[in-house]
C-alpha cells in the first residue's frame, strides 16, 4: 500500500461510526467505556465522550483510554497502530469501491 497521509485517512473516518462498527453502545457524543470493568463504579453508562470536531475520544474515569480514531482501534482491539491503519485504510477504500459501484444507481430518469 501506498504511504498514508494519517491526518486523511482519520477525517475520512468519523470516531462514532468507528466506535458502532465495534460494537461500542453510543448515544449522542457518549457512550459506554469499553474498559467499564475497571471503572470504580462499573455501571456507569456513560464516561466515554466523543468529539466529533476533532474526531477524538476519551473516558472521564479512565486516563489512558483517550486519543484518536486510530487510537480508539488500538485499544478496544488491543492491536498494533499499524494494523489499525491497515484496518481504517481497507474501511475507506470499501466505502469508495461500495459509492463507485451503486451511488445514483436505480434512479428514474
Amino acid at each position: 500500500m501506498e504511504e498514508i497521509d494519517l491526518k486523511e485517512l482519520e477525517r475520512a473516518n468519523p470516531i462514532i461510526q468507528v466506535a458502532i462498527e465495534w460494537g461500542i453502545k453510543v448515544r449522542g457524543s457518549m457512550g459506554r467505556c469499553f474498559k467499564a470493568d475497571r471503572h470504580p463504579d462499573g455501571n456507569e453508562e456513560s464516561t466515554l465522550f466523543f468529539n466529533v470536531a476533532k474526531n477524538s475520544f476519551f473516558c472521564k474515569s479512565c486516563a489512558d483510554v483517550r486519543g484518536s480514531v486510530i487510537d480508539l482501534i488500538c485499544q478496544h482491539q488491543g492491536w498494533e497502530r499499524k494494523k489499525a491503519v491497515d484496518w481504517l485504510a481497507h474501511r475507506v477504500e470499501f466505502d469508495q469501491l461500495t459509492q463507485k459501484l451503486y451511488h445514483g444507481k436505480g434512479k428514474k430518469k
